[in-house]
């Protein structure tokens, strides 16, 4: 017997789809996934504090005006690298307007931010801000499972737990140890479809 929560008609639906269906409280997910990627590729693009901030909102501004139209044409393409050229694009369009605004060294440091800014997405050593995004998806869905199924999914895929050794702590049968990993990987696939490719939590 399943003893975790019954899908809501809500949670059927990828993120992506309820974002482009208006709904408040997806995009609210939205926001909170990706605002502090989204953060990071400000610093990197050379801007800071409120320069920051208003780059965000703009970003946040053109993906509320242009989600419909979103969709991947192919396997390389991908939420994340249209949200990064949206990005490229409003942090060099604030480094335009600080470069109008101050003539002297202001405006040569804004020219040389601008084009120092790369077309591909920046990405850290270990992709830090992505495994955070997947990480934060997970607390998100959390509440959807009862706390043996998560305990069991924590063990194994983010402990690196052995399905025999999660069994044994857990007092579980080793089949419902790699069910309950099933079952959140899934979940948490349906989540962010469209959005993130997952392969940090490959099967």
């Amino acid at each position: 017997m399943n003893d975790d929560r019954a899908p809501s008609n809500e949670t059927s639906l990828t993120l992506l789809q309820r974002v482009k269906q208006s709904n408040p409280q997806a995009w609210e997910r939205l926001v909170g996934l990706y605002n502090p990627l989204l953060f990071y590729w400000a610093s990197v693009c050379g801007l800071q504090g409120e320069s920051a901030a208003d780059m965000v909102q703009e970003v946040w501004k053109s993906v509320a005006t242009s989600i419909l139209n979103f969709e991947k044409s192919d396997e390389k393409s991908t939420f994340r690298g249209w949200l990064w050229t949206i990005s490229r694009n409003k942090a060099r369009d604030s480094h335009r307007r600080h470069a109008k605004q101050f003539h002297a060294t202001g405006g040569t440091d804004s020219l040389r931010l601008l084009e120092s800014i790369q077309e591909t997405e920046p990405i850290d050593s270990d992709d830090s801000p992505g495994r955070e995004l997947v990480r934060r998806a997970l607390e998100l869905i959390r509440p959807e499972f009862e706390t043996h199924t998560w305990n069991a999914f924590e063990r194994m895929v983010l402990d690196g737990w052995s399905a025999a050794h999660t069994a044994s702590e857990l007092k579980m049968k080793p089949n419902a140890v790699h069910q309950a990993r099933f079952r959140i990987l899934r979940r948490l696939r349906l989540e962010l479809s469209g959005l993130e490719d997952l392969r940090i939590y490959a099967d």
